[in-house]
């Protein structure tokens, strides 16, 4: 069911149909069209071509593009594939961040927080007093996902009522019932457990602390600092041209899945697309280079303080220790000294790792890449799906910075 194969839409576990046949050119990728870059580096170029294309062909996926930054600049970006059948897929062309947007709340709240606006460690009971376990709740669990507030997704209800009709427009409300309706499992700040309904509540948080929506607020405090161009809001499923397609075989038959509503992943306010400039650029420069944030708070956002915490729980599939080689700070997933977001949902798949300026010789090093899985992307449509976009970015970051490479390539968390 979709929702059980997205249960992790940030750790990267949630084209030919019908009359209409789009990726079934995957075996015989077209030329790739390659941006001008601002600095020469041939070697990480023929690395990002190399493994990019074996990774193209090896997963039999529909588009794939990607953008290499090195301390700040662009090495190369390459686009492969088809958006559509007949329609190459473009480095400018827009798709779901998904996850990629729980950063960009996790940086608001920091920035926010840096205005004295809000205190991290502050109960949530001072914004949302009626809501359960407030009093003992604070943004920091939300942002860290230790909240202990179930996840609307793992709700088989839920799950049933949004593989049945995917365009469905779901409410905030809804969606918290679901997570209100489901037991929880432990107690604020007693494990960890991944939720997006946590961020819905920490996105009301934020608007009552800053008296305007989460958009505004993202807008203001990380797209519009950036320059992000490129990156949408928007509460419906609309997508500005040029559109990457995405097409996905989660409900047993593969189909385009574009305009799929994903209303049900996050805060209206943070339901975004995006392009592989706007992820790479502020990837690189929120967490490579810390260039948002006060050095405070952007210790915070990737501090592995969580090394060491949560445990395995029956009835928790997501419960777990975090280690030194996967764990989590402050929106951002952390392997050893990488920080990462690996959203994949509704026909999209994305990836975008980066290696602190402060971890690296040669600056901060930000690997972004998107996916669209073909057909036969997968053996088997109906597990919790492998993102291959995670698994090209980290192939990329150990031949890029072999002498601190990210871990080997895993399938979500270990257990």
């Amino acid at each position: 069911m979709i929702a059980r194969l997205r249960a992790f839409l940030g750790t990267g576990t949630a084209a030919c149909v019908g009359l209409v046949l789009v990726g079934c050119s995957a075996a015989t990728p077209p030329a790739a069209s390659e941006t001008p870059v601002a600095v020469e580096d041939p070697a990480a170029v023929a690395i990002v071509d190399d493994l990019a294309n074996a990774q193209f062909e090896k997963r039999e996926l529909a588009s794939v593009v990607v953008q290499v930054r090195i301390d700040g600049e662009t090495v190369t970006t390459l686009a492969l594939g088809d958006s559509m059948t007949g329609v190459p897929v473009s480095e400018d062309g827009h798709f779901r961040n998904g996850a990629v947007a729980i950063m960009y709340m996790a940086a608001t709240m920091l920035a926010m927080a840096d205005e004295g606006l809000v205190d991290i460690d502050e109960p949530i009971s001072r914004w949302l007093p009626e809501w359960p376990g407030a009093d003992t709740a604070t943004l920091r669990m939300l942002a860290s996902m230790t909240a202990g507030y179930p996840d609307h997704v793992a709700n088989p209800d839920f799950d049933a009522a949004n593989d049945a009709d995917p365009f469905r427009a779901w409410t905030e409300d809804e969606l918290l019932a679901f997570s209100s309706a489901t037991p929880r499992m432990f107690a604020p700040g007693e494990n960890w457990d991944y939720s997006h309904a946590g961020y819905i509540l920490l996105g009301r948080v934020l608007a009552e602390a800053g008296d305007a929506p989460v958009d505004e607020l993202i807008a203001k405090y990380v797209l519009d600092p950036l320059d992000l161009a490129g990156t949408v809001h928007d509460i419906t499923a609309r997508m500005p041209d040029p559109v990457v397609h995405g097409f996905t075989a989660e409900r047993g038959t593969y189909e385009d899945s574009t305009y799929w509503n994903p209303s049900w992943t996050l805060p209206a306010g943070a339901i975004e697309t995006t392009t592989i400039d706007d992820m790479a650029s502020s990837f690189d420069a929120i967490v490579g280079r810390g260039e948002l944030l006060s050095a405070e708070s952007y210790e915070e956002m990737i501090a592995p303080a969580l090394v060491g915490f949560g445990a395995p729980l029956d009835g928790c599939s997501n419960c777990h220790t975090l280690t030194k080689e996967w764990n989590y700070g402050l929106g951002v997933f952390i392997q050893d000294d990488w920080i990462l977001q690996t959203p994949l949902f509704g026909g999209y798949q994305s990836a975008v790792a980066t290696l602190p300026a402060s971890s690296s010789d040669r600056g901060s090093v930000t690997i972004a890449v998107s996916a669209v899985p073909g057909p036969n992307s997968y053996a088997d449509w109906d597990i919790s799906l492998t993102n291959w976009s995670t698994e090209l970015a980290l192939q990329i970051a150990t031949q890029l910075v072999p002498e601190n490479p990210p871990p080997a390539f895993t399938h979500g968390p270990p257990k």
